[in-house]
């Protein structure tokens, strides 16, 4: 049986949990949801070239001990905090998939409708952050990404302030 990696499962659980919604769910979603499938633009580069080791290890405060290419959207950044955690970059290939940036957007503007989530100013087009620890973000232009913590909660357990760092840090590599 094959072993479901790190950040595979933080978006399996996070599309999950985004997809339950109770019958006194709101029967409307944000307008911005409608036309976020229909507007992605792929990204064309490697999502490891968005940040650089040193750019996670600043905004987080923690060495990064590895970094993984995980195709066809995700990059993974280990950090050294004495626990399994590690900053995630994800990206939209315009496929589709389940585990791209423009999905998992548009998955936080519904729970936004519910004020699950929060909006984040100064971020691209728009932002939406974090029951999950991670920070989708419209960059413009039709182009979606999210940067994200995942594993253990000893460290980074409310990176709000981290994740809007690596945000802009991404933003301005573009």
């Amino acid at each position: 049986m094959r072993r479901i990696g790190g950040f595979a499962m933080a978006l399996l659980l996070a599309a999950s949990l985004a997809a339950c919604g109770g019958d006194d769910a709101p029967a409307t979603a944000p307008p911005t949801t409608a036309t976020v499938a229909q507007d992605v633009v792929p990204f064309d580069g490697e999502p490891c070239s968005l940040l650089s080791a040193e750019q996670v290890a600043q905004a987080t405060g923690y060495p990064v001990t590895g970094v993984r290419d995980e195709p066809p959207v995700s990059c993974v950044f280990d950090l050294a905090t004495g626990g399994n955690v590690f900053v995630f970059v994800s990206v939209d290939d315009g496929m589709g998939r389940f585990g791209g940036a423009a999905n998992l957007y548009e998955q936080y503007l519904l729970l936004a409708g519910d004020g699950e989530t929060e909006t984040v100013d100064g971020i691209g087009e728009g932002a939406v952050c974090c029951p999950f620890r991670t920070l989708a973000f419209d960059a413009g232009e039709g182009r979606f990404f999210a940067v994200g913590v995942a594993g253990t909660f000893n460290a980074l357990a409310e990176p709000l302030e981290e994740l809007k760092a690596l945000a802009a840090a991404m933003l301005a590599g573009l």
